[in-house]
């Protein structure tokens, strides 16, 4: 067995699997929001206060890890753009005992590219594939084959907290700020879509917090589920609904989604409006969700698994 940890600007997460040439079985996997990444768009650093009850709900997820099981640390948006990401580097690795890989965008979307694409591969989906991960600093956009070959993409500075701060200041979202967060959305998120363009995608898929809720969500399902997220398949038009829905919503009444995660009640609006634009750009009306990504797709490439 081994695990991964995943440093994210909205929760953090775990991931304990058996990996083997014949793929990747998940064992335990468990997340809690924690908002890192609050304030670091406007401040360029990580508060003292996110990182104590970031480290704080850290050492709970690790200590759920079996002894002796090999892990390896990431982080991602957040910490990559804070100006004291290494402080916070230097403290996971003195609670946790384990050292903590700041991610490129670059290699963030490398390796959930790898996890979305392994989960999917029984369906034989038309190549090339687009796979979009919708974060909470950050959205990376990157299109390859089904073997795992990269052929090219990005990441932008656009994501569901950094939109929320940025933007919104009430729930049920104002017209005016609305149409601010979207035109802002698609101003940064047009050159990556563009760029992936060139590469004639034939499928989409949508990994990360944002489109597994959203997957979710539209399923109406009593309680959230990754075997349920993985592999549905919905419409642009969809999404573009169950936007609109939860943009009337006060904060309270989307607490009550039974499929919506605690703590992502504010952002998930932000993270739809993304995802949407995204698909929007790159020309899809239909995505597939997809449970499995860079936490996936870092223990595959941890043996050397087809990748």
């Amino acid at each position: 067995m081994r695990a991964a940890i995943d440093v994210g600007t909205n929760s953090v997460r775990i991931l304990v699997a058996k990996v083997s040439p014949q793929g990747l079985e998940p064992v335990l996997k468990e997340a809690q929001v924690v908002r890192l990444g609050q304030g670091v768009d406007a401040a360029g650093r990580l508060s003292a206060a996110a990182m104590e009850r970031t480290l704080d709900a850290l050492e709970e997820l690790a200590g759920k890890i079996p002894p002796g099981v090999p892990v390896v640390g990431m982080a991602t948006s957040a910490v990559r753009d804070a100006a004291n990401g290494q402080e916070f580097a230097q403290l996971f690795e003195e609670r946790l005992g384990i050292p903590l890989e700041i991610l490129s965008g670059a290699r963030e979307a490398e390796l959930s590219f790898a996890g979305a694409v392994l989960s999917l591969r029984a369906l034989n989906l038309p190549e090339p594939i687009t796979v979009v991960d919708v974060g909470g600093g950050s959205t990376e956009i990157y299109t390859g084959l089904a073997t795992g070959e990269l052929l090219g993409g990005g990441s932008s500075q656009v994501g569901a907290v950094r939109m929320l701060e940025r933007l919104i200041t009430a729930h049920p979202l104002r017209k005016e700020e609305k149409l601010a967060m979207e035109g802002e959305i698609e101003r940064i998120l047009t050159p990556v879509a563009e760029q992936n363009r060139a590469y004639g995608p034939k499928t989409l898929i949508a990994v990360g917090g944002t489109a597994t809720t959203l997957a979710a969500v539209i399923q109406d399902l009593a309680e959230y589920s990754d075997e349920k997220v993985t592999g549905f398949a919905f419409s642009l038009i969809e999404l573009q609904r169950i936007y609109e829905k939860l943009g009337t919503l006060t904060l309270e009444e989307r607490s009550r989604i039974p499929a919506l995660q605690a703590g992502r009640e504010d952002v998930i609006v932000c993270g739809a409006a993304v995802l949407i634009k995204a698909a929007e750009l790159l020309g899809f009306q239909k995505l597939y969700a997809s449970a499995w990504d860079l936490l996936h797709g870092r223990l595959v490439i941890a043996v050397d698994w087809g990748f």
